[in-house]
């Protein structure tokens, strides 16, 4: 396998922390302030479990701005809080439709965020996959210990040592929180994928074949 090319030691947590919230506020104008509520709800009850703390009186109910701050207090304490959001999301979705992924493209607007690349059209996944990769990679918001191998023209395979993701997908399993196909949620895999979705037409999907065992294994899936 092919180890990707991150010329760091650990991920942008302040980049990590403003595109999830950024993903939470899209997400909260196709549903209404019910999401944002129970987002933060979601957010303050994981933090809480995770440092053995009370979440907040109210704030369900504050500004995302405030969300940020008080997060970030906790850094030192919980270096990957940005986990608490992500759970939230895929918790709030799951809750109000019953499993993560039908508002997948939410999750690629997002991934736009992370596009710095040039336009034109991209000839097949491989290179979709290669400039998404790369894109994330320049933002430091893919995990420095994680390989690839191209399987073939429909698939591709990522394994990841030491995922700095993996608080919220273990709180998934632990809830039987599930994407829309039955399985288990990978938050790199799906933010993966809705982006080479977008870039290729014709969408895509993703398997979590291995949590913590100890490697993190999952494949990317061309829909055909």
């Amino acid at each position: 396998m092919d180890k990707i090319d991150a010329q760091y030691e650990d991920v942008n947590v302040n980049a990590l922390l403003d595109f999830c919230i950024i993903y939470l506020q899209i997400e909260e104008k196709m549903y209404g302030s019910v999401y944002s509520r129970m987002a933060k709800k979601y957010t303050m009850q994981f933090v809480a479990k995770k440092l053995g703390e009370e979440p907040p009186e109210g704030s369900d109910e504050w500004e995302w701005p405030q969300v940020k701050e008080y997060l970030e207090k906790r850094l030192e304490r919980y270096p990957y809080i940005f986990n608490a959001l992500l759970y939230a999301g895929g918790k709030t979705e799951a809750s109000l439709q019953g499993a993560t992924g039908t508002s997948r493209i939410m999750a690629a607007k997002v991934a736009k965020q992370l596009d710095v690349s040039q336009p034109g059209k991209v000839l097949n996944f491989a290179q979709a996959w290669k400039q998404s990769m790369g894109n994330w990679v320049s933002f430091r918001v893919l995990p420095p210990e994680m390989s690839y191998s191209i399987e073939d023209e429909n698939t591709i395979k990522f394994v990841i040592k030491n995922c700095p993701f993996k608080d919220s997908c273990k709180a998934y399993i632990e809830e039987n929180i599930t994407h829309f196909g039955g399985g288990h949620i990978c938050g790199i895999g799906r933010g993966l994928s809705s982006d080479i979705g977008q870039k290729i037409i014709t969408g895509c999907d993703y398997i979590l074949d291995e949590f913590a065992n100890p490697n993190c294994t999952v494949r990317i899936v061309k829909i055909l």
